[in-house]
């Protein structure tokens, strides 16, 4: 079975707070950066963020906006968010997942 992604993904543990930008929605709330590629980032909030949204994702070190491709509940109040990277505004490191328990 072949792989759909053609770039590498890298896992991520990053709080971050998300912001809708659409002129028709206003949404800000917290989210973790869960994984991340040259082109997309995956993330996971407490709150359902439509397809397609326009968003900046937000951390000390970063901004970047992108577009929603998709938001899937997870379990209540938490969604599993892809998102399509647009701009960077300004990008510091963005720490790989703890690989010790």
């Amino acid at each position: 079975m072949s792989s759909r992604r053609s770039e590498p993904r890298y896992p991520a543990d990053q709080p971050v707070t998300v912001q809708v930008t659409d002129s028709n929605n206003f949404l800000k709330s917290d989210g973790i950066i869960t994984g991340f590629s040259m082109s997309g980032i995956t993330l996971q909030t407490s709150s359902e963020i439509a397809p397609d949204s326009d968003i900046k994702i937000t951390w000390p070190r970063g901004v970047v906006s992108g577009k929603v491709r998709y938001c899937r509940k997870q379990r209540p109040k938490v969604f599993r968010v892809g998102v399509k990277i647009t701009d960077v505004l300004g990008v510091g490191e963005i720490p790989a997942a703890s690989q010790t328990a």
